[in-house]
């Protein structure tokens, strides 16, 4: 899975005190922000601002979720490949903890979906959270130290490339269901995928060759019963398939 790098510098300013003694919270980016395939972000696209707490390294899974911190806000807001101004209330009561130590970071993330006619579009939030994430980059030094550095400014962060989400140990295997040739194309159709994920197929002459992308890739189905179905090239003689994330 391609990675997603963050090409921008974080502006993670100032974190004050409100008159409630809640923390404020602002951040924006300068853009250009970029997917990994070097692709602009697109308008809508999500950042998550995340609390870690000492010691811990934050990953991402593809189904929103995310081990080793906890995420606080996402922000469906880039705007012209770039994220603006976003002011943030830490609820002081409810966030007591997090207002005394560990890290806050500004993540960018990609939700991008792949459709089968290869349109693509955003998965979006439902009730304040994230549907799926690819991948997710952040910029180090985008974190206010959040014990000392109330009305401070975060110094401009260095650039990041991110990892891709894991996959959610649930996750089922996609399974092949079907191959028929029409014409000069191979049909390949597939259940057992989850709609947080991309799918792509991969051919080869053998069994241990299946290697060479044979379809683009496309987001999996809403139930585990629906199928997704590929459509590559006959080729050669005899080809072998297999599906997997892309």
């Amino acid at each position: 899975m391609k990675r997603l790098v963050l090409l921008t510098v974080f502006a993670l300013a100032g974190i004050a005190f409100s008159a409630q003694d809640d923390a404020l919270i602002t951040f924006s980016t300068q853009g250009t922000d970029k997917y990994a395939d070097n692709e602009t972000v697109l308008d809508g696209e999500c950042y998550a601002l995340v609390w870690t707490a000492p010691g811990n390294t934050v990953v991402f899974e593809a189904n929103g979720g995310v081990k080793g911190g906890e995420i606080v806000l996402v922000a469906p807001v880039a705007q012209g490949g770039r994220c603006p101004k976003v002011l943030f209330e830490v609820d002081a009561e409810r966030h007591a903890e997090k207002l005394t130590n560990g890290t806050w970071s500004v993540y960018l993330l990609d939700t991008r979906r792949w459709g089968a006619d290869g349109s693509v579009s955003l998965a979006g939030t439902a009730g304040g959270v994230v549907q799926q994430v690819n991948a997710a980059g952040t910029a180090s030094g985008a974190e206010g130290v959040v014990a000392s550095a109330f009305g401070a400014k975060a110094a401009s962060p260095s650039l990041v490339a991110a990892e891709a989400s894991a996959v959610p140990e649930t996750a089922p295997c996609p399974q092949i269901t079907g191959i028929r040739v029409v014409g000069a194309a191979v049909h390949v159709t597939v259940k057992s995928t989850v709609p947080y994920l991309q799918y792509g197929l991969v051919a080869g002459s053998s069994p241990t060759a299946v290697t060479e992308k044979a379809d683009g890739q496309q987001t999996g189905a809403g139930t585990l019963e629906d199928e997704i179905e590929f459509v590559s090239p006959v080729g050669g003689e005899g080809r072998f398939f297999k599906v997997g994330r892309r």
